[in-house]
């Protein structure tokens, strides 16, 4: 038998999903994102909306990592509480939602509105175990513009029509901010040498040990003391499910982290340490926090110490 994950309640599966796409207090949110390399050999952003045009879970509505979470006047930051609680409010989304979170990618992107979404107090949001590619590879349809989405046959699957959904106006999203989830520079110097929290890179490993650079002004490297534990390494590379938890816990050995121990996960800009955060969940972790800003903060302080592999 498959030993379960003590904090299974934030995964759902396709057919979970399926089940109750006709729940009134259920939110579906895409959070597509990706990173390409351009002819300069550059990364650049690839937006999700696009995908998301094209074929989508029915009733699911779209998250731009960049553009909705970041705050304009801090690029190394999450939005601010006043504009979280009115992108959740334009979301409809209450305080007691449930919500279910995917992109198509396990997760690695979309655990970045996860994390968000926990800093500021919801307390049930879901990951979709897979993505959308598990969700394909279920058998259900998706709605959308493009040749694949098929809202009709959707229908003959699960008739939602005879369920018709409550119309009633979404009261304001109200936002209470979780400071131990979320650190700054200083928490992470201080982590460095005080022998007790475990510092967790993300990236793949080429950037960890610095043959290559993430971006063309910062330094390359790793925080010291960091261990390496990359955000794709906790799938399953062909159905892009979450290993199980018997091979999550092997995989983490080489980073030396009991349950009860403090952890600061980073990455290049919090997206795929947030991923790391989640999977620390799954495995019961609690004392857990996200470096916010990341490499795109500390690559670029020369005050800053760094290492290289």
């Amino acid at each position: 038998m498959t030993q379960p994950y003590p904090g299974g309640y934030y995964l759902a599966e396709p057919d979970w999903l399926f089940a109750n796409l006709d729940c009134d207090t259920l939110c579906i949110l895409d959070a597509r994102f990706d990173v390409r390399l351009n002819s300069e050999g550059r990364l650049e952003e690839v937006h999700g909306l696009d995908g998301y045009q094209k074929a989508h879970i029915p009733g699911a509505q779209f998250v731009d990592l960049y553009n909705d979470l970041t705050d304009p006047d801090q690029p190394t930051s999450i939005i601010n509480k006043d504009a979280f609680e009115a992108l959740m409010t334009k979301l409809g989304v209450c305080n007691d939602t449930t919500i279910v979170i995917y992109d198509e990618r396990g997760g690695v992107w979309a655990a970045r509105l996860w994390w968000a979404l926990r800093y500021y107090g919801h307390k049930n949001v879901k990951m979709l175990n897979g993505g959308l590619t598990a969700w394909r590879a279920a058998g259900y349809a998706l709605a959308g513009t493009g040749s694949e989405a098929a809202p009709e046959d959707f229908q003959t699957r699960k008739d939602l029509s005879t369920k018709p959904k409550k119309v009633a106006q979404t009261p304001p999203y109200i936002a209470s901010i979780n400071p131990d989830l979320r650190v700054e520079k200083q928490d992470v110097l201080a982590a460095i040498s005080d022998g007790k929290t475990r510092i967790l890179d993300a990236l793949p490993v080429p950037f960890y040990q610095g043959q290559m650079g993430l971006y063309p002004r910062h330094r390359k490297g790793h925080i010291p003391s960091a261990h390496n534990i990359p955000a794709e390494a906790n799938l399953d590379p062909k159905s892009l499910r979450i290993l199980p938890f018997s091979e999550l816990k092997t995989l983490w050995e080489s980073a030396e982290i009991a349950p009860e121990q403090p952890v600061i996960t980073y990455c290049g800009g919090g997206i795929f340490a947030s991923f790391s955060l989640f999977i620390l969940a799954l495995m019961g972790h609690e004392k857990t926090a996200l470096y916010d800003a990341s490499w795109m903060e500390w690559g670029l302080d020369t005050s800053l110490p760094v290492e290289i592999t």
